[in-house]
């Protein structure tokens, strides 16, 4: 049984509001009052109530904080830089310890403070109050009987306007309606609001009925259209992915987990921690969701090095969502942001994120910025918290990644009960490639055990076309490749704010434009993977991104190198092109010659154009990430970064009519306030450099066959990319390196509808029969078949043993062939 809720049994004039109790109705109603208190002393005896403090922390909670600052040294010096220097923003936490832990009834007092403050502002108040729930439940024993009342009509109020009057379209209550009318929606989609803006006022709303311990309303508000329940199953995706951009992630999971926390002490978990929504998605995946999106560390030349993630969206340019920025544009968002030489960096415990921050509304209704902003929890509190309550899922290995330059331990806060954590004892968790339909995400890791977080092995994540909010047209592109240990493509943004124009545009992502068209977002797409050891694999495919044309896009990802096949099927002319975008500069170009030029008219103007135009030969780029600054002393990036000589070398198997471009890819455009306060733009240098790659082709139909290579120091190791055979049903193609490179491999893909039915291709003595996907490797003493291989004949040295599958396979062998026939 949970708390006890008190109900008062009352009967009110309509007119005044008051008590009205007649004469004759007196007895009738001394009658249900005693019914009414008998009811609740049942329920009271019969289950133990619930006190106060009981979200944030219980007072279990508070006596191990208390014990821990009594015995612990690093707890005693957390607690002293709470009192003396606490971080930006976090000064209401630190009074509401030192209150409720330690007894400093004046830090109470300021907090109780702000707490009626807000109680006695206007209607409708502010955005973000989940740090007032937090007051009123630590805060009661100060709190008058009359304040009290207060507080409680204060949340009802805000519960009402916010959850069941969704008061926000009414210009009387709101002085902004144009912008908030823009920000939310009547009928809600995934993508038609924005969750940065709307949803912190309802997680508000949710806290506030959780604080008044009213289960009731706690389910009505919960399961209101737009509320709790509605959050996560239908706008988180998969196993609870933001649906927006990424970024804009901070307004809410710190509440979020602090909800939860307070609903499994209601006993009411299976709204909080235990729901799972109708696609999946939990509290634990809506934190877990930023490990899967993580890339390998990157050494920024300290002892603290920066762990990448997948970033999408309208605000991907270097640490959009930093206080501080590391070196641009190498770097854009991080699970781990890391440390540069000089000790900056670091991720942030708290941001005051403007959107419907504040917690009184002010002159502008939108972002409260005359009143300042609620603090919010970021990603070490999240994964805290999250350690605590699901200890297995490798939060503490991120955690001892975010320790300080000196430390040689991370020393958690001490909201959340957490010990110091020691790195050398965090196990890192497994990383398996993925695709994430709903949100529109596919992850390939060459690597998949928990050794990926510090591997070499090269890692690329696609986007599908599912559309989300604070989109940028980025259908079917390359979300970030990455290999060792450094970024290679990233899609980059060179506006300062929200991405405009080129970098809004497709043109500036690793995908395709047709015509010099933006793609159009769609669920249409048909998927297709397979994830095993040497090789993971993955194909995609709608008719819906650009009008009159099939678009699909197909992945093949081994350790030494990425086959990259997108295949564009119309019925009549098109201008198609092909885009990546490097960090570096030109090192070496095709032996053909290259003439100065001027991108195509379909394309945005970039400088530096180079072209070469291409027939019976394919064409390979090179580029090698060098210091592009005149004076390389000005590096901010450490000369070691560039002593390693990453690089990528990229080829494309030859088709008529294609011309192959290099242009430079735009520099980050700046900006600053001259003396009399006017906004200027500058254009800023970009010592990584860029290079933009773009293959052009006019047809009705055609087939980008591309091989990216990552490579360090030594020149790259492949020395042949041929295709075996290719007709309008698949695609057979040949990698080979040195001799020392152990790669001999056939690659081998499906296309169109009828992947599942079997084809044969051949040519120069080598024939392949195989459904949907197949890769080889063919060594002198094994060789190792996956995927759908029924039937293959192919040179080979010696008798090699068949594998298929992981499955030991009969094999013929006759003048210098293998050949193999799958068994009916």
């Amino acid at each position: 049984m949970g708390p006890v809720v008190l109900k008062y049994a009352t009967v009110r004039c309509a007119k005044c509001h008051g008590m009205v109790v007649t004469h004759m109705k007196k007895r009738l109603m001394f009658r249900m009052i005693c019914a009414v208190f008998l009811e609740e002393l049942f329920f009271a005896c019969s289950a133990p109530a619930i006190e106060r403090p009981f979200i944030l922390w219980n007072q279990q909670d508070i006596t191990g904080i208390r014990q821990k600052i009594e015995t612990n040294n690093w707890a005693k010096q957390a607690y002293e830089r709470l009192v003396k220097n606490p971080d930006r923003h976090e000064g209401s936490f630190a009074n509401l310890l030192r209150y409720a832990v330690m007894g400093d009834k004046q830090a109470g007092q300021s907090e109780k403070d702000e707490l009626m403050r807000m109680v006695r502002s206007p209607i409708p108040r502010g955005g973000a109050q989940y740090i007032n729930v937090i007051r009123y439940d630590l805060l009661h024993e100060l709190l008058t009987p009359t304040e009290k009342e207060q507080v409680q009509e204060c949340f009802q109020t805000y519960i009402e306007n916010a959850i069941f009057k969704r008061a926000i379209f009414d210009p009387n209550v709101f002085n902004d309606s144009r912008n908030y009318s823009r920000y939310d929606a009547r009928v809600y989609t995934r993508t038609n609001w924005l969750p940065n803006i709307i949803w912190p006022r309802t997680v508000s709303a949710n806290m506030m009925a959780l604080a008044l311990m009213d289960k009731d309303l706690i389910g009505k508000v919960w399961s209101a259209y737009g509320s709790w329940q509605w959050y996560f199953d239908e706008c988180l995706c998969d196993t609870g992915f933001y649906a927006e951009e990424f970024g804009k992630m901070g307004s809410t999971p710190g509440a979020m987990l602090l909800y939860c926390r307070g609903l499994q002490r209601l006993d009411l978990n299976e709204l909080g921690y235990g729901y799972k929504g109708k696609g999946g998605a939990t509290m634990r995946g809506h934190i877990e969701s930023l490990i899967h999106l993580g890339y390998p560390r990157v050494d920024i030349g300290s002892n603290r090095p920066h762990y990448p993630m997948v970033t999408i969206g309208d605000l991907r340019q270097s640490g959009s969502s930093q206080s501080w920025n590391l070196p641009s544009p190498a770097f854009q968002h991080s699970l781990v942001m890391g440390y540069t030489r000089d000790g900056l960096g670091g991720n942030v415990r708290w941001k005051a994120h403007g959107a419907w921050g504040g917690v009184i509304r002010g002159k502008h209704a939108q972002w409260d910025g005359y009143t300042g902003f609620t603090p919010k929890m970021q990603v070490p509190f999240w994964f805290e918290i999250a350690r605590a309550r699901w200890p297995d899922v490798g939060f503490d290995y991120f955690l001892a990644q975010m320790r300080g330059p000196d430390q040689d331990k991370y020393f958690p806060s001490l909201y959340f009960g957490l010990r110091p954590i020691d790195p050398d004892k965090a196990e890192a968790p497994p990383a398996p490639s993925a695709v994430w339909s709903q949100r529109g995400l596919v992850m390939l890791r060459a690597e998949e055990s928990p050794d990926y977080w510090r591997s070499p092995a090269p890692a690329v994540a696609m986007r599908l076309a599912t559309n989300y909010a604070h989109n940028v047209y980025d259908c079917f592109a390359l979300a970030g490749f990455y290999a060792f240990n450094r970024p290679v493509y990233l899609n980059r943004q060179v506006t300062p704010g929200y991405a405009q124009e080129w970098s809004r545009s497709i043109q500036s992502h690793c995908g395709v434009t047709v015509d010099g068209a933006e793609p159009d977002f769609t669920d249409a797409t048909t998927i297709r993977k397979a994830f095993t050891e040497p090789v993971k694999f993955v194909a995609a495919r709608s008719r819906d991104v650009y009008a009159g044309v099939e678009l699909a896009r197909a992945l093949m990802l081994t350790r030494g190198y990425l086959l990259d096949v997108t295949r564009l099927i119309g019925s009549q002319q098109h201008r198609y092109y092909w885009l990546v975008h490097t960090l570096g500069e030109i090192e070496s170009r095709h032996p053909n010659p290259w003439r100065r030029s001027k991108l195509p008219r379909d394309l945005h103007p970039l400088e530096d154009v180079r072209a070469c135009d291409t027939e019976a030969d394919g064409w390979l780029v090179t580029a090698l990430q060098t210091c592009a600054l005149d004076d390389p002393s000005e590096a901010k990036l450490p000369q070691q970064w560039y002593r390693r000589e990453v690089g990528v070398r990229v080829s494309m198997l030859p088709q008529a009519n294609t011309t192959v471009y290099t242009a430079q890819t735009p520099s980050i455009v700046g900006k600053k306030r001259d003396q009399h306060g006017r906004r200027q733009y500058f254009e800023q240098p970009s010592e990584v450099g860029g290079v933009t790659i773009i293959a052009a082709r006019e047809a009705s139909s055609t087939t980008f066959v591309a091989l990216h290579e990552p490579f360090e120091h030594a020149p790259p190791r492949i020395v042949d990319f041929r295709r075996v055979a290719q007709t309008d049903a698949g695609l057979a193609v040949a990698v080979s390196g040195k001799p020392d490179s152990e790669i001999n491999d056939r690659l081998l893909l499906r296309f169109g509808d009828g992947y599942a039915e079997p084809i044969t291709l051949a040519s120069s003595g080598e024939t392949y029969t195989f459904a949907d996907w197949a890769y080889l490797r063919i060594g002198s003493d094994q060789i190792q078949v996956y995927g759908d291989l029924r039937a293959a004949t192919f040179a080979v040295d010696g008798r090699p043993e068949l594998f298929v599958n992981g499955e030991k396979q009969t094999a013929s062998f006759s003048g210098g062939y293998l050949s193999y026939r799958c068994k009916p």
